[in-house]
């Protein structure tokens, strides 16, 4: 299977699925007069209730059909269902469509465990995905932010379409010829030994760290947007809002041929400096001095994040990697569900600062059990690791 465009396909999905995300609380207002933070919160959180539920009937559904064939039907359907939701201006159809929208465009999912588990360097891998998935953050963000300044908030749902219809005819050309086949040549090697108990550790570190960064995902630019000591446009909101995604691709091209740390107390001292990269973004600073508290946020959580997978790949074998993932992927789920319906409710009571006291709680959790449990890899002499 063409690796470039399965990658190509996963930057257009999250680009098409990350166009909406910084300005929700906008759109509801804006389309539906809704501006309730909790009403907010809720919608996010039946999004991702679908989401967590459709990924697994996708991965049922692989078993019998080609990955091209699942992507060219479901892309395409979902790209109907967004130009749907571009003229529905009824808070209960535009529900049920995104929703419906959202389980077809899940099944873009499956192209990361299949890139992953026939990859030579799954480090490699790891990294490339993360600067796919930032890199798609980065470019949506920047052309939601540039469309609102000039157009109806709702016609993004038109650019969404055009993308899964994107997905779609790149499947259909690149990917139909040659159907998915997995082959059991991993498997030939010796497995090492399922780490259990390790694997649970990583999955709760992983919970706790997508709980804070979704924490401050819905509502961040309508914090910067809503500040009195220092004003701020759509556009450097929206700016604001992907520095994180942006330092990724400035750490990924600057240290990718340097020395990745994994050892304990590199990873503490990262995680402290990420626990106060969090706090200071409560306050009320210059743009600047903001960009930088941001770009380094975003710089520690990427680390972290890699950090988090190499673990799980060193510590599952490969007849084990598709159940084991689709564990992390639930708690993924998780945190993406109750993170932004909790931070609503939350918001809506005490105000748009109080998602950093949220997240900045989550940080300190983070870095206990860091400490507490001491997770480190099982080989010393693979304690670094290069991008290369």
């Amino acid at each position: 299977m063409n690796r470039s465009i399965l990658l190509l396909i996963a930057f257009l999905a999250i680009f098409a699925e990350s166009l909406l995300a910084p300005y929700y609380p906008m759109y509801f207002e804006k389309v539906f007069q809704i501006q309730d933070a909790n009403s907010v919160g809720w919608y996010i959180a039946a999004c991702r209730i679908v989401f967590m539920a459709a990924y697994p009937i996708w991965a049922i559904v692989s078993k019998r059909y080609p990955l091209g064939n699942i992507l060219v039907c479901t892309q395409g359907i979902a790209g109907l269902i967004c130009i749907a939701c571009a003229y529905t201006y009824g808070y209960t159809l535009f529900l049920v469509l995104s929703l419906l929208m959202i389980f077809f465009k899940a099944s873009y999912l499956l192209i990361y465990p299949a890139l992953i588990q026939n990859s030579t360097s799954r480090y490699k891998e790891i990294s490339v995905l993360g600067i796919i998935l930032n890199a798609g953050m980065i470019a949506s963000t920047c052309a939601s932010s540039v469309w609102i300044e000039h157009f109806q908030i709702q016609h993004l749902f038109l650019i969404i379409a055009a993308f899964d219809f994107l997905q779609m005819i790149f499947s259909y050309y690149f990917l139909l010829p040659a159907a998915v086949t997995t082959t059991n040549e991993a498997l030939e090697t010796a497995e090492q030994p399922l780490q259990v108990f390790s694997l649970v550790r990583i999955g709760i570190l992983t919970l706790f760290l997508y709980l804070l960064s979704t924490t401050l995902r819905p509502f961040y630019t309508e914090f910067i947007l809503n500040q009195t000591r220092y004003t701020h446009t759509v556009i450097e909101a929206g700016c604001l809002f992907i520095l994180p995604s942006f330092s990724v691709l400035i750490f990924y091209f600057i240290f990718r041929k340097a020395n990745f740390s994994r050892s304990n107390p590199s990873i503490l001292l990262i995680a402290c400096g990420f626990a106060v990269s969090v706090y200071l973004q409560q306050f009320e600073t210059p743009f600047l001095v903001t960009c930088l508290i941001r770009i380094a946020y975003g710089f520690l959580l990427f680390y972290l994040c890699v950090y988090l997978d190499m673990l799980f790949f060193d510590s599952v074998g490969s007849a084990q990697v598709a159940v084991w993932y689709g564990f992390i992927h639930a708690l993924q789920n998780i945190a993406y569900l109750t993170a932004p319906l909790y931070t609503g409710n939350r918001i809506a009571m005490h105000g748009l600062s109080e998602q950093f006291d949220i997240a900045f709680v989550l940080s300190l959790f983070f870095l206990s059990i860091i400490i507490a449990t001491s997770i480190s890899f099982k080989s010393k002499q693979h304690r670094y690791e290069s991008f290369r």
